[in-house]
This record gives C-alpha cells, structure tokens and sequence, in this order.
C-alpha cells in the first residue's frame, strides 16, 4: 500500500466514520441500513485520485471475483439491476437462442423491469401466476422462462432456457448452488438496499462464453473492446478502425470504476451479510407464527437458502384490517412498508404500452398479493429489538 493510499484510509476512517454494523434504533425498523464502510468510501477516493472513473481494472476484478462467489464461468457488470436484465435479454436474441417475438413466461409477480425488459428486448412476455408457498414462478415449464427470487426466495423452475431474476437475492441456494448460476444467465442488482451494494449497478453471469463476448459488446455501443475475440472480429474487418468496430446493436450501460471499487470491498462482507439476513428470516417467521395473527409468512423450503431481502406477509382475506390500514399503523409505529414489489404486474397500467404481453391463465396468489401483501425491511444489523418491534404492532392492528 502506497503512503498516498495509506493516509487516505486513515483520514477515511477518522472523518466519515462508516460503520456498516450499526444497528438501527430499536424503536425503529427501516427499509435498509447501509452495507458500507470506511473501505469502499477510501477505494472510491483511490479511483478518482487516479484520474480513472469510467469502467476499468476495477470493474474486471470485481467481474472476476463476483463470477467466482456466484459460480459462474464469467460476469459482466452493468449500470443497474435493470440494465443487467435488457441486456442479458437482447444478447440472447443476438446469439440466436431466443428470436424476436419469442415467448418467455415471466412471474405475475415481480419488479417492473422484470417484465418490461422482456418486451423491451422485442420478446413477447407470457404473464403466469406465482406459487402460493414461495411466491416465485415454480415447476417445469414447456417454454422460456425468467425466474425472479422475489426477495432473497429461491424460486425452483425447469424449462428449455430457464433465466435468473436474482436481483434481489445475492446467496439464496437451492440444494447448496448459488441463484444465478442455476440457469443459461443470471441477473444481480447492487443498489444501495440490497444484500451488497455498488451504489448504482448490476450484474450478468453465464457460463456461456459466447454469450458472455455479447454481453461485453451489448453493454458498451456495440464495440469489441472488452471481447475475447476482438482480434478476430478486427482481422475480419480491416477496413474499419478497430477502436471503433461495432458488431452488436448494442446500449451504454456501462458501470464506473467507482462502482467496481465499492463492489471489490462488498465482496469480502457478503457471505456474513447473508448469513445474517437468512438466519433472520427464518427467527422472523417463527416469531410472526408463534402469534397466530391472520397473515401469512413465507419461510425457506426444504433444501434451500433464504436470501432475506425483505421480510413479506399477505393478510388473510378475512383479516380485521385493510393492507392499507395495517401500513398506516406500521409506519406510524416506525416500521417502514413496501407492496410486494410490483405486486401482481399484470394489475399495472403500465402495461398498456406492452401490445405484445398476455396473461396465461387466472392470477389468484398474484392477486392476493397485490390486494392484501405487504414486505417490511430486512438486514445484517437488524435483530430481536425489530421483530419484537414488528409483532407488537402487528399484534395491536390485527390480534
């Protein structure tokens, strides 16, 4: 460590202060507390002083250390979780394994940009209901399918070309296996309320090195810089500048070299960050049970590894108070609320503007959710004070 670097930590850790073990009041149960600390701020500070902030060494080593924690051949880090998806989507089309106007069923439930990226990437999304145990898309499928882990929950799913939502579930395992890894390519968002964060970014993971070659050139203009194969696709072109050699319709979703200082730091909390979170959503939802209020919990199923994203529940239909009454009560009592993600997507007036999008068969779970479902945060420095806190007013509304 160089002395520059070296008084650059020390006036880090003397001035900001950042603890990322600080536990939230206990009066108090917010929607995320900070993963962050002194270490990722001083990596920042290194990057700027080095003149080099738009994506570089970096962004390859955190690729090459996240590909490895995931277990997936290769990694291609992006701007934002929603990037990671349009991306993934429009390689895929590219390479030939999905052609434009190609169904692909995607969870009633899920984030907006679950859906949309589909559409986006000229594919037709096939809106399917969730499963009432897991609400995650589950089974085998006889078509294309995005599986989105809604909230660190592993959904299990098998189809001819199965996709990972796993946005928000960083660790979650089915059978010890890492989401992510499970399908042809899997998608990671690093925004400052996930499991670990970059700030802003994103992620793609394959095993599929061709896919991975397009994923580096989609991300960035279409060029071939970042690809493995850019000596031949320059040999193959020679009347044209290799600097600037497009091969790919592609976007400007890059990450910065800020964010992949911030991710290499990320890395080496994140299987603490998870096991934490995990061994929380379990003690939550005995906790939540024990009380025998009208409402259901969604603890992890056999053989696998809640990420704990989020903490849900959906009201029963005969429950003595609204999802709109028991937010109300939870956030005056200091409890911050969230619907379950986008709720039941197909409900989205958003949709409209989806010509190609149809609904395959009713959406029963996918509309409980969205009528009576509620999540409440979740994380590595939350504990016993947040769910003493959360079934007290649980309790006090609906007991």
């Amino acid at each position: 460590m160089t002395d520059r670097r070296a008084a650059i930590d020390a006036l880090v850790a003397e001035h900001f202060g950042l603890d990322p073990e600080q536990a939230p009041p206990a009066d108090r149960l917010p929607l995320a507390m900070p993963t962050f600390g002194a270490a990722e701020v001083a990596e920042a500070i290194d990057s700027l002083l080095s003149g080099w902030v738009t994506m570089g060494d970096k962004v390859r080593a955190f690729e090459e250390r996240f590909a490895d924690w995931v277990g997936a051949d290769h990694a291609v880090m992006v701007n934002s979780g929603s990037s990671a998806l349009l991306v993934m989507l429009s390689a895929l089309v590219e390479q030939g394994r999905l052609a434009p106007g190609d169904e692909v069923l995607v969870p009633a439930v899920g984030w907006s940009t679950s859906l949309f990226s589909v559409h986006q990437a000229g594919l037709t999304p096939v809106v399917v209901d969730v499963d009432a145990d897991s609400l995650c898309l589950e089974g085998d499928r006889d078509r294309p399918a995005l599986v989105v882990h809604l909230l660190g929950q592993p959904g299990q799913v098998s189809s001819p070309l199965l996709l990972e939502d796993a946005c928000a579930a960083h660790g979650a395992t089915v059978g010890g296996q890492r989401v992510g890894s499970r399908g042809h390519a899997g998608c990671f968002s690093f925004f400052f309320s996930h499991h670990m964060t970059t700030i802003e970014g994103g992620m793609v993971v394959t095993s599929d090195a061709k896919l991975a070659d397009l994923l580096r050139s989609v991300r960035a203009h279409g060029w071939i810089r970042e690809r493995t194969d850019r000596d031949a696709l320059a040999a193959a072109h020679p009347d044209t500048d290799p600097r600037f050699l497009f091969v790919s319709a592609g976007f400007n979703v890059r990450p910065t070299d800020l964010a992949g200082a911030f991710g290499l730091h990320q890395l080496d909390r994140i299987d603490r960050i998870v096991a934490r979170r995990a061994a929380n959503h379990e003690a939550w939802c005995r906790a939540i049970d024990r009380l025998g209020l009208p409402l259901r919990t969604f603890p992890s199923r056999p053989g696998t590894t809640h990420a704990g994203f989020g903490f849900p529940f959906v009201l029963d239909p005969g429950a003595p108070a609204t999802r709109a009454q028991v937010s109300a009560h939870l956030e005056a009592r200091g409890i911050q609320t969230r619907a379950i993600s986008g709720s039941n997507l197909a409900r989205q007036p958003a949709v409209a503007h989806l010509p190609r999008l149809r609904v395959e068969g009713p959406l029963p779970v996918a509309d409980a959710v969205h009528d009576r479902g509620l999540f409440v945060g979740q994380g590595h420095t939350m504990g016993q004070p947040q769910i003493d806190l959360l079934c007290a007013a649980l309790g006090e509304i609906l007991g």
